[in-house]
């Protein structure tokens, strides 16, 4: 027993390292952007600082045309993941873009690279992707099960198939009501909850995979009767039975390791190709954390997208929360936008300065994280400044 805590306990650090070093953690980003964009209001004056995750959802933005959008990562490799896609509407082929990331895998991703989009790409990049063009083979699979939480959802999808759920799972995913989604996650759901599945879903090291810290898991504990999994069931109803999966493209995903045209980001949508092309040259990217980057690129930004990123750091190192809350607030516009999502119910982790400086927008916030298709946050939070730093 002491072995498989220690190897798991091993595991753990390995993977949180690989949160900084140069290891793809996110496929595709985990947030609605359809939620982001109602609340941060963006217009060609916007001048944003976000964290890049998988890059989906700064590409969406582009499609408001905002002036210009920092995106900042302490992990190079989900820079090289933005600057990848940032590479292909340069080329300008939206058919190879849509085989990549739409389906997932091209079979004649080598010659492309070499041949039209490395020398679009900056050194750290060119650095990852030189060893990883693999995760676009089609022997692997799909792309969206390559990185760690891709890794996690295939051996999850894999579980699920060996069960025979295969035919109800796409039936969930083409329902065109309420009444069918609830009858198809209900032939489902048993099969979710065994006693391996409560087992792996409680493991720090699975979490960690999926981008999950110890802390944000801590939280959940707090805030819900029953942990982790009492939390996952939930979500994973809200989801399946009480919102239209038509458009759920960030589940969809994951169970079939592809999207379609009708269920895909917008930065994927031929529609939009052109639009989010003309739009790459305010497009930033800088491995860096948000603390290094706020304290040498100084300004006054009109939004900050912060994902759950205080979630990472308020169990272990709640003075960073503070010092990224006063760099924020001495780099914003009066009137600026500062979103972000926690697995915490409430906002306890704030040091309560920031209260002096803006107000917070509950009311709305509360309506859209309801409407939200990912589901897996407990909760949302827009804060407006009112008085700068």
């Amino acid at each position: 027993m002491d072995a498989i805590k220690n190897f798991f306990k091993k595991v753990n650090h390995r993977i949180f390292q690989s949160i900084t070093s140069n290891t793809l953690v996110y496929n595709c980003c985990w947030e609605d952007p359809a939620i982001d964009r109602e609340l941060l209001q963006l217009d060609h004056e916007s001048h944003i600082v976000m964290l890049s995750s998988a890059g989906c959802n700064a590409l969406d933005y582009l499609l408001d045309e905002p002036a210009r959008i920092e995106c900042v990562d302490i992990n190079p490799a989900q820079n090289a993941l933005l600057d990848f896609k940032r590479a292909l509407f340069i080329d300008g082929d939206y058919g190879v873009l849509w085989k990549l990331f739409g389906r997932g895998r091209y079979s004649a991703v080598t010659p492309l690279y070499y041949y039209h989009l490395r020398a679009l790409l900056k050194k750290p990049a060119q650095a990852f992707w030189d060893n990883h063009l693999d995760y676009f083979s089609p022997s692997a699979g799909s792309f969206y099960f390559r990185g760690t939480v891709g890794s996690v959802v295939h051996l999850i999808r894999k579980k699920l198939y060996h069960y025979g759920l295969q035919p109800h799972i796409e039936s969930l995913l083409n329902a065109t009501s309420l009444a069918e989604q609830r009858y198809y996650f209900g032939e489902i759901e048993p099969h979710l909850w065994t006693s391996f599945s409560r087992w792996f879903v409680n493991k720090n090291a699975t979490m960690a995979m999926l981008g999950v810290p110890n802390g944000q898991k801590l939280m959940i504990d707090e805030d819900i009767s029953g942990g982790l999994p009492a939390y996952i069931h939930q979500s994973l109803k809200q989801v399946f039975t009480d919102q239209p999966i038509a458009g759920n493209y960030f589940w969809r995903v994951y169970l079939t390791g592809a999207y379609t045209k009708k269920c895909c980001p917008n930065y994927l949508k031929k529609s939009n190709f052109r639009v989010i092309q003309n739009q790459m040259d305010n497009l930033k990217l800088h491995n860096a954390s948000l603390i290094y980057f706020l304290t040498h690129h100084p300004g006054r930004y009109s939004h900050f997208v912060l994902l759950d990123h205080q979630d990472w750091q308020v169990a272990h190192h709640p003075e960073k929360v503070a010092q990224t809350w006063r760099l924020i607030l001495q780099n914003a516009q009066a009137g600026a936008r500062i979103l972000f999502r926690s697995a915490a119910q409430r906002r306890y982790f704030l040091p309560n300065f920031v209260y002096e400086h803006l107000h917070f927008e509950d009311k709305k916030t509360q309506k859209l994280h309801a409407e939200d298709r990912v589901g897996t946050y407990g909760s949302t939070h827009l804060a407006i400044v009112d008085t700068p730093l």
